[in-house]
């Protein structure tokens, strides 16, 4: 009997994956599945589909839920005025997929939901996105080696189970918006929004404003409405770093500008090079005593004490903590804007909120016909919904407290599960984009391991999450992360848990993700665990367009064999005029 493909080596089973999420991670995902896996499970089904889209699939093997009628997750929900992205926008895309008509230097959430609605359409990923469904949990099923989901239908109401091989959870860091821990929250008759959960509707314009919060969502509503409110009072328990943009103020591009990034790509690859280089170049910022952060500290605390152009009260403009304790707030106008006539600062907090307004924590009552609550989100990093994994456990109860993850993208006790953007990913330490593109990549190493070999199940080790936990905890203290400031970072507590970021910068990210170190995970097969050699013959064997000599070559082309070399050539190693290096005071070098 002549061999069969499907006995040889590295044969591609059918596979089912699931993900969570239609945000900028879990587009990333589809696009990166669609572009190098083939073999999927396919399976009956309908589409929602958004007014711009006019067609609809039926079969698919990868099958990604949304909970929102669209795509592009956080740049749907936040719709606040002035809401935009706080990084260059030729920078805020995948690191494949420049837009050279950029309107502005930086994306309003409109135009981002654009630019993510528009990568949709051009690689045809809506045939794997289900909207308005609601994921209501997830449990592994030990025996059949797969994971169960009861889903919502948002439209019809009705529920119902799927079952995949693979599950990602790409839900975001920034997905779980909150009310403020204020008494009263539902004794006030005013109109009460979140910055998160906006309601157009509610009226501004001459208006009697509070504003709560003086985070990033805060120094864009203010400097936004500012002009049109009657009077607003802006409600700030701790001063914040404002500091200024990588690519400048905010602008609007010419006509002239958006023609050369469109007819000359060269041209905008070496801004879009330049900013990441910027944003790449000031990871020292955030380690305690180190010369950037000194100089940092005075430049920004300079600048700030120019916008504001006033004495403000001792204490109050300028924080004690380090630049970057807190995440980095660009404001543009914001310093100035607090110097207007028609906005009071007050430098306390809301201890209630009454039936006109609210009262002050030192006992004097405001009234107020609109309250803004720009208090943020829940980054506890718990799951939105219960996903059960080994015994039942709930990783919504292990990560009640402190969580701890496997490189950002894995937990103990859950086979078969991966995150992207998981607790410990470098949300604040560099270029955003770049990192969830690696996590995918990681991702699909062992996707690919689990479709081309005999595996059943994956899952990170326990003493492996532990050392991850335990070094990343270490390194933490020589960061500025750690000092006392609220911080979203620390779910928005000032000192009650290690800060939920990757232990470096974000290249050190990339370059961690690189390789996969198969070491650190529990893997079990069916059967033996060579049996994926299979019957011998290579794939190759089977391809009757392929060269069966592609390993005879007149000169070595193949990869290098040391991380150093690779690395070098990867990064472009002697290209680069060369720059001053990371320096540090001597008394606090980190040696870890």
């Amino acid at each position: 009997m002549d061999p069969d493909s499907e006995d040889a080596i590295h044969h591609e089973r059918e596979i089912r994956i699931i993900c969570v999420g239609a945000g900028a991670s879990g587009l990333c995902l589809a696009y990166k599945l669609q572009r190098s896996f083939r073999r999927f499970k396919l399976t009956v089904r309908t589409l929602y589909l958004p007014s711009y889209i006019r067609w609809r699939t039926l079969l698919t093997g990868v099958q990604i839920y949304e909970k929102n009628e669209d795509v592009s997750g956080t740049w749907y929900e936040n719709t606040y005025p002035g809401c935009a992205c706080d990084i260059p926008a030729h920078n805020y895309v995948y690191t494949f997929e420049p837009k050279p008509d950029w309107p502005n230097v930086y994306a309003s959430s409109r135009q981002l939901r654009q630019y993510f609605q528009e990568f949709c359409c051009k690689y045809d990923l809506i045939k794997y996105i289900k909207l308005r469904q609601k994921v209501l949990e997830a449990r592994w099923a030990e025996t059949e080696r797969a994971w169960k989901l009861r889903v919502q239908d948002l439209t019809s109401g009705q529920c119902f189970d799927d079952t995949c091989d693979i599950f990602i959870y790409a839900c975001g860091y920034l997905n779980h918006w909150v009310w403020p821990k204020i008494i009263g929250l539902d004794k006030y008759q005013g109109d009460l929004v979140h910055s998160a959960n906006w309601d157009s509707r509610v009226e501004l314009r001459n208006k009697k404003i509070g504003l709560i919060g003086n985070g990033s969502s805060a120094v864009q509503i203010l400097t936004q409405i500012q002009p049109e409110v009657a009077r607003l009072t802006h409600f700030i328990r701790s001063p914040l770093w404002i500091f200024p943009p990588i690519e400048g103020d905010q602008r609007t591009y010419t006509p002239q500008e958006i023609e050369t990034f469109t007819s000359d790509p060269r041209y905008l690859l070496s801004l879009r090079k330049r900013n990441e280089a910027t944003a790449n170049s000031m990871f020292s910022l955030y380690l305690r005593n180190s010369v950037l952060q000194n100089q940092v500290r005075t430049l920004v605390t300079s600048n700030m004490k120019e916008d504001a152009g006033y004495a403000f009260p001792e204490g109050k403009l300028i924080p004690r903590y380090s630049v970057g304790c807190r995440r980095i707030t660009p404001g543009p106008g914001y310093l100035k804007a607090l110097t207007q006539e028609n906005i009071d600062v007050v430098y306390q907090g809301v201890a209630a909120l009454t039936r006109e307004g609210c009262k002050l924590d030192n006992g004097q009552e405001k009234s107020l016909d609109v309250i803004i609550c720009a208090t943020g989100f829940d980054t506890s990093f718990r799951p939105r919904f219960p996903i059960l994994g080994f015994d039942g456990k709930n990783l919504q109860d292990v990560w009640a407290g402190q969580p701890k993850s496997y490189l950002g993208i894995a937990a103990a006790g859950f086979p078969n599960l991966l995150m992207l953007l998981g607790p410990y990913s470098p949300v604040a330490n560099g270029p955003i984009m770049c990192a969830i593109e690696a996590q995918a990549d990681h991702i699909l190493m062992l996707v690919d391991r689990y479709q081309t070999e005999n595996i059943r199940s994956f899952c990170p080790k326990t003493v492996a999450v532990d050392d991850f936990a335990d070094h990343v905890q270490s390194f933490m203290q020589h960061t500025v992360w750690t000092e006392g400031c609220r911080s979203g970072f620390k779910n928005n507590t000032v000192s009650d848990r290690i800060p939920t970021l990757w232990p470096g910068s974000t290249l050190h990210c990339l370059e961690a993700l690189r390789e996969l170190r198969a070491d650190d995970w529990d893997i079990r097969y069916h059967g033996n665990r060579f049996a994926w050699l299979g019957n011998g013959i290579s794939q190759t064997e089977f391809d009757p367009t392929s060269d069966l000599g592609y390993s005879i070559r007149d000169h070595d082309d193949s990869a290098f064999s040391s991380r150093g070399l690779r690395r070098e050539i990867l990064s472009r190693s002697g290209t680069q005029p060369a720059r001053e290096l990371h320096r540090r005071h001597q008394p606090d070098v980190v040696k870890l």
